[in-house]
């Protein structure tokens, strides 16, 4: 019951992560004018003066433009570090939860077949031994009233066969004894 609260947990904390992370990037993007990396001004055009001459070359406007593809470049790349770490984090605790689901469920599975096969293993030897326990008792209860009624009735006809067969002797005795007299 514990490592089955455990699990939940586990899941529910998961679940959490994932949430708090997606949360963040979807508050925090695209990010604010002040957390930008660099300065982004606008482009200085490079125009003819008036005698008709270009100034190539220009330091300041080559320095900014560089500044200007620096930053996005380091946008660029923060943005594709964020977003891979944030899918790195999301499919990771996906594939966690997913996998303590298949196994608690496995094992939950499992452990019910064991206990189910256990208590039915556990109620037919006990109905067994009943059934032979009163079977047993039933025909040894039978073989002894059996026995008993055979040696009552034997003991019975015998006793009264041989009252009788007394009782005659005596009778006859008694009156062959009163006729000789």
């Amino acid at each position: 019951m514990a490592q089955s609260n455990s699990r939940k947990f586990w899941i529910a904390g998961g679940a959490v992560a994932i949430i708090g992370v997606v949360g963040m990037i979807a508050v925090d993007y695209p990010p604010g004018l002040t957390d930008t990396a660099g300065t982004i001004v606008p482009a200085k055009r490079f125009r003819a003066d008036g005698g008709g001459a270009t100034v190539l070359g220009d330091s300041a406007a080559t320095q900014q433009g560089v500044n200007t593809a620096g930053a996005s470049a380091i946008n660029s790349a923060a943005n594709s570090a964020a977003n891979s770490a944030a899918n790195s984090a999301a499919n990771s605790a996906a594939n966690s939860a997913a996998q303590s689901a298949a196994q608690s469920a496995a094992n939950s599975a499992a452990q019910s077949a064991a206990n189910s096969a256990a208590n039915s293993a556990a109620n037919s030897a006990a109905n067994s031994a009943a059934n032979s326990a009163a079977n047993s008792a039933a025909k040894s209860a039978a073989e002894s009233a059996a026995n008993s009624a055979a040696n009552s009735a034997a003991n019975s006809a015998a006793n009264s066969a041989a009252n009788s067969a007394a009782k005659s002797a005596a009778e006859s005795a008694a009156s062959s004894a009163v006729r000789t007299r």
